[in-house]
Protein backbone atom coordinates (compact mmCIF):
# COMPACT_ATOMS: atom_id res chain seq x y z
CA UNK A 1 0.00 0.00 0.00
CA UNK A 2 1.47 3.62 -0.39
CA UNK A 3 1.42 6.59 1.11
CA UNK A 4 -2.10 7.91 -0.31
CA UNK A 5 -5.29 6.46 0.51
CA UNK A 6 -6.93 7.05 -2.99
CA UNK A 7 -4.28 7.59 -5.19
CA UNK A 8 -0.99 5.11 -5.80
CA UNK A 9 2.67 6.26 -5.71
CA UNK A 10 2.95 6.14 -9.55
CA UNK A 11 0.71 8.90 -10.01
CA UNK A 12 1.76 11.07 -7.17
CA UNK A 13 5.25 10.43 -8.52
CA UNK A 14 7.46 14.35 -8.29
CA UNK A 15 3.99 15.66 -7.13
CA UNK A 16 4.68 17.60 -3.40
CA UNK A 17 3.45 16.19 -0.55
CA UNK A 18 1.47 18.92 0.76
CA UNK A 19 -0.43 18.82 -2.89
CA UNK A 20 -1.13 15.50 -2.61
CA UNK A 21 -2.42 15.30 1.05
CA UNK A 22 -4.98 18.01 -0.19
CA UNK A 23 -6.18 16.22 -3.29
CA UNK A 24 -6.25 12.62 -0.97
CA UNK A 25 -8.48 14.38 1.34
CA UNK A 26 -10.98 16.36 -1.35
CA UNK A 27 -11.41 12.57 -2.73
CA UNK A 28 -12.71 11.74 1.03
CA UNK A 29 -14.83 14.74 0.71
CA UNK A 30 -16.41 13.93 -2.81
CA UNK A 31 -17.03 10.40 -1.79
CA UNK A 32 -15.77 9.71 -6.06
CA UNK A 33 -12.70 8.92 -7.44
CA UNK A 34 -10.70 12.04 -8.66
CA UNK A 35 -8.79 11.05 -11.75
CA UNK A 36 -5.40 12.63 -12.21
CA UNK A 37 -4.92 13.31 -16.02
CA UNK A 38 -1.74 15.16 -15.34
CA UNK A 39 0.93 15.88 -12.07
CA UNK A 40 4.75 16.29 -12.59
CA UNK A 41 6.04 17.31 -15.43
CA UNK A 42 9.53 17.06 -16.67
CA UNK A 43 10.34 21.07 -18.53
CA UNK A 44 11.01 18.58 -21.92
CA UNK A 45 7.35 16.78 -21.82
CA UNK A 46 6.45 20.15 -20.66
CA UNK A 47 7.66 21.94 -23.75
CA UNK A 48 6.39 19.42 -25.75
CA UNK A 49 2.48 19.57 -24.94
CA UNK A 50 3.02 23.28 -25.09
CA UNK A 51 2.63 23.76 -21.26
CA UNK A 52 3.14 27.38 -20.08
CA UNK A 53 6.71 28.70 -19.83
CA UNK A 54 7.09 28.66 -16.08
CA UNK A 55 4.81 25.80 -15.34
CA UNK A 56 3.48 24.38 -11.85
CA UNK A 57 3.52 20.94 -13.07
CA UNK A 58 7.73 21.34 -13.42
CA UNK A 59 8.15 22.20 -9.56
CA UNK A 60 5.49 19.34 -8.91
CA UNK A 61 3.42 21.90 -7.33
CA UNK A 62 0.19 21.27 -9.79
CA UNK A 63 -2.21 18.81 -11.45
CA UNK A 64 -4.87 18.28 -13.78
CA UNK A 65 -8.12 16.01 -12.66
CA UNK A 66 -10.73 15.19 -15.04
CA UNK A 67 -14.23 17.08 -14.61
CA UNK A 68 -16.87 14.87 -13.34
CA UNK A 69 -19.37 14.12 -16.21
CA UNK A 70 -22.69 15.81 -13.63
CA UNK A 71 -22.68 18.93 -12.90
CA UNK A 72 -23.69 17.94 -9.41
CA UNK A 73 -20.16 16.02 -9.00
CA UNK A 74 -18.20 18.86 -10.72
CA UNK A 75 -19.35 21.51 -8.53
CA UNK A 76 -19.01 19.33 -5.22
CA UNK A 77 -14.91 18.71 -6.23
CA UNK A 78 -14.76 22.37 -6.61
CA UNK A 79 -16.19 22.77 -3.57
CA UNK A 80 -13.92 19.98 -1.68
CA UNK A 81 -10.60 21.28 -3.50
CA UNK A 82 -11.52 25.06 -1.96
CA UNK A 83 -12.15 23.05 1.21
CA UNK A 84 -8.82 21.69 1.69
CA UNK A 85 -7.09 24.78 0.99
CA UNK A 86 -6.58 24.92 -2.82
CA UNK A 87 -6.37 28.70 -3.78
CA UNK A 88 -5.48 28.19 -7.48
CA UNK A 89 -8.16 26.62 -9.99
CA UNK A 90 -8.28 26.55 -13.21
CA UNK A 91 -11.78 25.47 -14.52
CA UNK A 92 -11.67 23.97 -18.36
CA UNK A 93 -14.74 21.95 -20.18
CA UNK A 94 -13.02 18.61 -19.15
CA UNK A 95 -10.71 18.89 -16.93
CA UNK A 96 -9.82 21.20 -13.74
CA UNK A 97 -6.09 22.12 -12.72
CA UNK A 98 -5.20 22.95 -9.46
CA UNK A 99 -1.86 23.97 -7.66
CA UNK A 100 0.34 25.30 -4.67
CA UNK A 101 2.35 27.06 -6.76
CA UNK A 102 3.26 30.38 -4.40
CA UNK A 103 4.83 32.26 -6.50
CA UNK A 104 1.88 32.78 -8.21
CA UNK A 105 -1.22 35.06 -7.89
CA UNK A 106 -3.80 33.96 -4.73
CA UNK A 107 -6.18 33.61 -4.67
CA UNK A 108 -7.13 33.14 -8.36
CA UNK A 109 -9.87 30.61 -10.01
CA UNK A 110 -10.28 31.59 -13.93
CA UNK A 111 -11.45 29.83 -16.87
CA UNK A 112 -9.08 27.64 -19.94
CA UNK A 113 -9.52 25.59 -22.03
CA UNK A 114 -8.61 21.90 -23.06
CA UNK A 115 -5.74 21.69 -24.80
Amino acid sequence: MGKWKYFTDEESAGVSSDLMTRLDTARGLCGFPIVMTCGYRSPDHNAQIGGAKNSAHCKGLAVDVASPIGQFEREKLIWALGVVGFERLELCPRHLHVDTDGTKRTPCCWWGEDK
